[in-house]
Parts: structure tokens; sequence; C-alpha cells
């Protein structure tokens, strides 16, 4: 899919560069200085289904007059993030400021080739106004390329002129750009983002559970995988509007229990990746607040079968859970919690845990698809005692201090379908509030994308369902 980020004639646009846990920052950003004439390249706007996240990310640094970076330890981590800095900063190594905007939202000093970056600071701004003045008065000097105030400084003698004549007046746009972006009037606007350190005591939770959306590439003629992750996206979004319009409260946390993919491809993946990117946009959640699991179509049997292949050449046995299996589900995971502490999915721990302190919440993310591999003799669900202990030990602590504790499962928890179902009921079942898996398969769903999200109200009392989102 070809994309086309400006024209010559459009006005100056920019990419934001951030981590997805640092989105409202961004998004408050992009927001600020499109409304100000500007255009941006934000990927939980612009990174639709159908775009690849390389060539995307590729075509937006080289296209855009600078990029903007929100600097945070998030950022720090973040893979991406530092490909995009780095790729601005030697696009213009004599000057690095009018290809490299730095935005500091967290207080720490840069350190390295971004401690040469003068940053414009958000985390000494005494409102939203000042950031805001802030943010444009730095925008616009890279724009104009140079720092020449656009309001007279005034006579030096005059006590009315104070210091800061220099800042652009609240709201007002650079010289030369006109405002004309017709999204700006189909959203909410981001609210300033407000750090805060303190542990939430909620006592209630609302999730929306999306079992498997199972994108897959089609053959020629059929239905292309954007189509339906639009159609999915309008049926989340009614669902949700419809328990707004009772009076309810929108999804606090987002969980997906696998087969994000019909088959482990990288292309799916790519399509689950841009899909979850918009729909953390339409529910307007943090990626912190996302938990997702394999399911058993997320492995990919051609890495299995390679990896066999490859023991059986070395006269080698394969070692169990067959890790290369999980290769495209790894990169997808990697990539949707880029530079975000704690969610994690590796060699030696294969299953993640999803802890989020602003609801008093943790989530299980169980793996189910442990001994699942392309021979037909594997295809069923298991957990395996190595996992369910790690598990158990760590929720009797979250338990302990109060939290609410769910676990997520890519397989049913029907009889017969996950092989050790005895040893998950003796040591998470007692330990979790809500177990979340996807419903069994029935006919008429076996082709149906994303069949039967719905919204789960979670309190120290159990859980209750509120409303199918269809």
């Amino acid at each position: 899919m070809t994309r086309q980020f400006g024209r010559p004639a459009d006005p100056a646009h920019f990419l934001i560069s951030y981590s997805p846990a640092d989105e409202r920052w961004a998004a408050w950003i992009a927001w600020e200085l499109e409304l100000a004439g500007y255009r941006t390249i934000l990927q939980a706007w612009d990174f639709v289904p159908g775009t690849n996240f390389i060539d995307f990310m590729d075509r937006a640094i080289r296209e855009s007059v600078a990029v903007i970076a929100v600097l945070s330890h998030n950022y720090l981590r973040s893979r991406y993030g530092r490909l995009e800095w780095q790729a601005a900063f030697r696009s213009s190594p004599d000057d690095p400021q009018r290809r490299l905007i730095t935005v500091r939202i967290e207080d720490f000093d840069p350190e390295g080739l971004l401690a040469t970056i003068t940053y414009v600071d958000l985390v000494g701004a005494a409102d939203e106004r000042d950031a805001r003045r802030r943010l444009l008065r730095r925008v616009g000097e890279a724009v104009r390329g140079r720092a020449k105030p656009t309001v007279g400084p005034g006579f030096p003698a005059d006590p009315a002129a104070l210091p800061g004549a220099d800042e652009l007046p609240d709201g007002q746009p650079p010289p030369q750009v006109t405002a004309h972006h017709p999204r700006l009037r189909m959203r909410h606007p981001p609210a300033y983002p407000q750090r805060s350190t303190a542990r939430a005591t909620n006592t209630e939770v609302t999730l929306l559970h999306l079992p498997g959306p199972r994108f897959a590439r089609q053959p020629s003629g059929g239905p292309a995988p954007h189509q339906r992750a639009k159609e999915l996206l309008e049926a989340v979004r009614s669902g949700v509007d419809r328990l707004l319009a009772t009076g309810g409260t929108g999804p606090d946390a987002l969980l997906i229990s696998g087969d994000l993919t019909a088959a482990g491809g990288i292309r799916e993946f790519d399509e689950a990746l841009a899909f979850l990117t918009r729909l953390r946009a339409i529910l307007d959640l943090d990626v912190r607040r996302i938990a997702v699991v394999p399911g058993p179509r997320d492995v990919n049997h051609a890495a299995c079968r390679a990896y066999f292949a490859s023991c059986e050449a070395d006269e080698v046995t394969p070692q169990p859970p067959y890790w290369d299996k999980w290769r495209h589900y790894f990169r997808f995971f990697a990539e949707l919690y880029d530079g975000v502490e704690g969610p994690t999915f590796d060699r030696h721990r294969p299953w993640s845990l999803f802890e989020m302190p602003e609801l008093n919440l943790a989530v299980a993310g169980i793996n189910s698809t442990m001994a699942v591999s392309h021979r037909p003799s594997d295809h069923y669900g298991l957990v395996g005692a190595a996992q369910a202990h790690w598990f158990a030990r760590r929720l009797d602590r979250y338990r302990s201090e109060g939290w609410l504790t769910a676990g997520l499962i890519g397989h049913p928890t029907a009889p017969g379908v996950v092989r050790d179902q005895d040893r998950l009921a003796a040591l998470l079942a007692p330990r979790l509030q809500l177990l979340v898996s996807p419903p069994e398969p029935r006919g008429g769903d076996a082709g149906r994308v994303g069949a039967g999200e719905t919204l789960i109200r979670l309190s120290a009392g159990g859980p209750r369902a509120i409303d199918d989102a269809r």
C-alpha cells in the first residue's frame, strides 16, 4: 500500500517519534501542532491497516521537515525510537536541531548525542498554556531556520518590555501556515497529560475482551484484511458508544485472547499491529492497558517445520517448546510494547505478566500454546508446570496487596482443550478473580472476525458481563 504523507504545497509536517507508553503526550503534541496549522505524522492516527510498519516509518522520516522526539525513560528504551531520532540526526549532522526537535516530558538528563540537542522542556511548564507556548515557539524556530522572535522585543527602557515577549501568543499559528485539517473536527481533543506516580485504589474496572481477530492473507478476490479490520473497529466503536450512551464509561483495559492471525504469518501480524494501533486511538487506551496472549493460530507452522528440519540436519532432538514457532508473534509483541517497561515475551519466559497499577489490576498472560507445533499430534493446549508455578507465586503477592487479578489464555477452557486443565484449576484459578478465554468455536463463528467481543466489569466480588459489544 502506498501512502503519501505530504505534497510540496502542503504546510510543514513533522513525524512525532515516541514510545507507545507516552502516546497521550504524543497525541497532545500532535493536536496542538495541527491546531497551529502544521501537519503531523503520528503512528496512532496514520498507521492504518495495510501499511508496513518499517516502510511507514522510513518514508515518514524522509518526507518530514523534522522529527519531534518525545523524551522519556520509555523512549530511551525504545528500539524504534532510537532508530528514528538517529536517522534524523544523521540527515543533518552539522545542524541537527533543524531535523531533530526533542521534547522532554520526564525529569531526567539526556545523555550522548541527545544531550547536544536543546530540548523543549515540558517538565518545567507551569500549565498547559505554558507548555503550548514552549512547544510552538521551538517548532516555529525550526521551520523558520532561526530563533528571531515573531513579536518585537520593545524598547529596552520601557518597563513593559518583559522577558518572554518572543513567545507566540496563545494559539496563534506561525507565519504563512494555514490550518486545514478536517480530521481535527472529527476527534475529541486529547487532554493535557498529567503525570501521576500514585497508585490507584480502584475496586472496579471495565474490561473489553476481544477474542481472535484472525487477520489472514486472502487469496485474489477475497476480502482485504484491512477491510475486515475496519469492520471490527466499527463494531467495537458501536458497542462502546452504546455503553457511553447509557451513562457507562469506556473500557479501562483491553484483553485479547489469542488468534490475532490465521496462520502466524509475518504480514498477518503487521495487520494485527496496525489494527491495535487504530483501536488504541478509538478507545483512548495507553498501550500499558492492553494484554495479549498467543493462540494456536498464532503459531507459525512453517517456522516450526524449519526448526525441526534444522535439528534433523544437525542430528539433535528438537527442544520444546520449539521457540521458532513464535518468531513472528515475538516480533509483533516487541513492536507493540516497544520501550514499555514490564511486559516481556522471550526464550527464557514465553509468557507475560501485565501490571496496570493505575487500575490496581494484574493480568496473567497465560501461554497455552506451549505444546503446539506443525505436527497434528501437538494440536492441543498446554500451560506446563513451570509457567503455572511462576504465575502462582506472583499472583499471591498481588492478592496480598489488594490488587484485582485476572488471567488471559488463548485456548477455550472447555474440558479437554487444555491438557493440564487440572493444574490450571489447582494453581491459578484460586488466585484469579477472572479467567478470560476465547469462546468455543461454533459453526456460525468459524470464519467470523472477532466474534464475541464483550465488556466485563471486574471487582473484588468477581466479574459481571456488562453488554455484548456488538
